[in-house]
């Protein structure tokens, strides 16, 4: 399928293209709409496309361009967020029937912010969330992401909607978040670039939750430069969230180009990486091996508490996800004595599960910050394998959540209940022709390490200008 070239550019390349008056915000924002209609059947990557919104968005910073007053260095930017952030007068579904018809008067912090930027925003993007599909009682509003490299494969969940339409040039950055790998597993499995910020980094405000404890919203985009720049606009302390971590906020893209050299990149002992794709192992090799031509230091790590994170986080999500219902429901409403015993009860052994989850999770963050005092980042594969494809019976998602876990969240999770910012960054394609994502990671609040760390590896290989042959 042919496109406009301006469609596959950074965000870095297209902006001063709109401050130069040779490309304009509107006519940008119309071919990403084409692109959406022609593509969306296909890949399933947008629950709600908002055309008259962001047209009349796109002409706003049109004209602030002609007056020499752009409000940012996203203004005029076509973007998405999923769709589990709220937006005033528009449904945020999460993907489901149930939920089609909320809408709510206010905008989430994410949205607000990207607004205030004078991003145009185009629409809602799959989250992706159920395991199911295709079925009479299936909730989905749509079907499941595809992978716009291979149709018949999964974009991964439940950021998948959001890093298929970065990747298939419908959009040039979409808002994710990412519980346990939810940015950085479609990111890996795309080709784009997903970034997990420091926990309390981005407000959730107005962000449906599915953990308390873990839920991490953050920029998906094709370049790293990109990444930085939204997390510029969306970053900063919000007395609407109490998880908001109220600390001053860098200029991300200011250091992005200082040297490397003598960074120290923790790599995981070789048993590791025992459940490797084979190709996995030796695409995340090679990157490995540019880190170190650019002078970074490289040495031997543990990787613990990976079991524990996988079996807790499940555990985590789920518990925090019923807490937060009882708190909708007191058991005094329960409709007689005995039933108000019966669900106190209840209730009080899920807050001891959560205690001693959220115990481990914070031991397994005191040792990965031990390790992190030697070492200042830790580079290993983002999914141990590529894209797994659909079947006619089922989808990938349909395995045990334990093996799914074990195949595809293996390595990132532990980086989401530890709290500590993460990206993946696409390493090259396996054999099947399919991408794969290298995953650095970083101490608390010292995301501009992990991000120049990545920036210097993308600038010494081209995998991420690459693109999908759509037809």
């Amino acid at each position: 399928m042919t496109h406009p070239e301006f469609l596959s550019y950074t965000i870095q390349r297209l902006v001063p293209l709109f401050r130069a008056r040779t490309l304009s915000p509107l006519e940008v924002t119309r071919a990403c709409l084409d692109r959406i209609g022609a593509l969306n059947t296909t890949l399933s990557t947008y629950v709600t496309v908002m055309p008259e919104q962001a047209l009349a968005q796109a002409r706003e910073a049109e004209a602030a361009y002609q007056r020499g007053t752009p409000r940012s260095p996203l203004d005029g930017v076509p973007v998405s967020v999923k769709d589990v952030f709220e937006t005033r007068g528009i449904p945020t579904t999460w993907g489901t029937r149930e939920l089609a018809g909320y809408v709510t008067a206010e905008d989430s912090t994410v949205v607000a912010r990207l607004t205030e930027a004078g991003a145009v925003l185009l629409g809602k993007a799959n989250p992706d969330i159920y395991p199911y599909h295709g079925t009479p009682d299936s909730p989905r509003l749509i079907g499941p992401t595809r992978n716009p490299w291979d149709p018949a494969r999964t974009a991964g969940r439940s950021s998948g909607g959001s890093a298929a339409a970065v990747a298939a040039l419908m959009d040039y950055s979409s808002i994710g978040s990412d519980t346990g790998g939810s940015i950085r597993i479609p990111a890996a499995l795309c080709g784009v670039v997903g970034y997990k910020p420091t926990f309390g980094l981005v407000s959730k405000y107005r962000i449906f939750p599915y953990s308390d404890t873990a839920d991490h919203p953050g920029p998906i985009a094709r370049s790293v430069y990109d990444c930085a720049l939204l997390l510029n606009a969306i970053a900063g302390y919000d007395r609407k969230d109490p998880r908001s971590i109220n600390r001053p906020v860098p200029d991300f893209t200011r250091d992005l180009d200082e040297t490397v050299r003598g960074l120290r990149v923790g790599l995981p002992k070789a048993a590791a990486w025992l459940s490797n794709d084979p190709e996995v192992t030796r695409l995340v090799d090679d990157a490995v091996r540019v880190l170190a031509g650019l002078g970074m230091e490289m040495g031997e790590v543990d990787l613990p508490y990976l079991e524990e994170a996988q079996r807790w986080g499940t555990v985590l999500s789920v518990l925090e996800t019923m807490v937060m219902t009882d708190a909708m429901m007191p058991a005094a409403q329960a409709d007689d004595v005995y039933a108000r015993y019966l669900l106190g009860r209840e209730r009080a052994g899920r807050r001891r599960v959560l205690e001693q989850g959220w115990q481990i999770m914070r031991a397994a963050q005191a040792r990965y910050m031990e390790i992190l005092r030697d070492v200042d980042l830790i580079a290993m594969p983002t999914v141990a394998t590529t894209a797994p494809p659909f079947t006619e019976e089922r989808s990938p998602w349909q395995l045990p959540e334990e093996m799914y876990i074990e195949v595809v969240a293996r390595y990132t999770r532990i980086f989401a209940r530890t709290h500590l910012p993460a990206i993946s960054v696409p390493c090259g394609f396996a054999a099947d022709g399919m991408p794969v994502g290298l995953q650095i990671a970083g101490r608390l609040f010292e995301d501009e390490v992990v991000l120049r760390a990545a920036h210097a590896y993308q600038r010494a290989t081209d995998w991420h200008t690459r693109h999908p042959p759509l037809s």
